[in-house]
């Protein structure tokens, strides 16, 4: 298998928004928490504990974009997708065996590694890094079938948002609404997309899925202008990519997706500004500008 196949199959120019979740759910619940109440332990455990949580659910994601080719071959066949297994480019053999051993693999850091760091609740934390990787497999089997599996794919990254805290801060109420937040985006995302082959969408009201979270977040950050800044702006990022690909002639509804994922970090950045976090939102900007170069260079649906 080619490189740039392999990268294609595991949609990669989407991993900095993996990245930048773990990044906001970890400095949210920190911050949340306070700093008297924040986990502490040796420099080396913390970066042990950083790296792990990055890799496992970068291979997590990664797993579950190489399942969902291999779920759908017979569909992207006859629909003639331009996915690398219709094309001919490597076996469903080859991605079965990938999307399962790095779906294993991120299963057997995450949970590994906070049993080393937090033993007494290490069954939580297994239980936890296994209802992901359930939701992962569940999506993929049920979401050419069942309308509303949209829903379970938010679930996953709500699933990232609540690992990430877990494993470097703690799970508070805050966190929970972020993730509630992040969940709602990534569902509304995946509505859209599902028509995506035939350049069209159906379920409209699910673009109102896209604005939620500034609505929520707004419960924790109103009182900071650097919020309402950073929230409008956002939203006017999101007018633009509505106008300009779907009320445009001609529509082009995987440029569309394709600007709502390279928006992931910039919510996560919205996470962080309700929390008056100025310099980590900045930085979740830069990785938004990042994200439509690598999105040039690998497909991102």
């Amino acid at each position: 298998m080619r490189m740039h196949t392999w990268l294609t199959l595991g949609r990669a120019s989407n991993l900095p928004s993996v990245w930048s979740n773990v990044f906001a759910a970890a400095l949210v619940a920190q911050a949340s928490l306070g700093s008297e109440m924040v986990r502490t332990g040796s420099l080396s455990l913390q970066v042990l504990l950083w790296g792990g949580c990055l890799i496992s659910l970068s291979l997590m994601y990664l797993a579950g974009m190489f399942l969902n080719d291999a779920f759908d071959a017979r569909w992207d066949r006859r629909h003639e997708n331009a996915r690398p297994i219709p094309e001919g480019k490597v076996s469903v053999g080859a991605v079965w065996l990938n999307g399962v051993m790095m779906l294993l693999l991120g299963v057997g850091i995450a949970g590994t590694l906070y049993q080393h760091a937090f033993p007494e609740r290490a069954s939580l934390g297994w239980l936890m890094v296994l209802c992901l990787a359930l939701l992962i497999l569940l999506y993929n089997l049920v979401h050419k079938r069942f309308r509303h599996s949209a829903v379970l794919m938010g679930g996953c990254r709500l699933g990232v948002y609540l690992i990430a805290a877990m494993m470097l801060a703690g799970i508070t109420p805050e966190i929970v609404l972020a993730a509630v937040a992040l969940c709602l985006y990534i569902s509304g995302i995946t509505y859209a997309a599902r028509e995506e082959q035939f350049n069209r969408v159906s379920q409209w009201w699910s673009l109102g899925l896209l604005f939620i979270p500034v609505f929520l977040l707004g419960t924790l950050g109103y009182a900071f202008p650097y919020f309402w800044l950073y929230a409008g702006l956002l939203s006017l990022y999101l007018l633009f990519v509505l106008k300009r690909c779907l009320f445009s002639t001609p529509r082009n509804v995987r440029a569309f997706i394709g600007g709502l994922l390279a928006a992931v970090p910039l919510l996560d950045g919205l996470m962080l500004a309700s929390m008056n976090l100025v310099l980590p939102s900045l930085c979740c900007v830069a990785l938004f500008f990042m994200m439509p170069r690598l999105q040039k260079w690998v497909q991102a649906t």
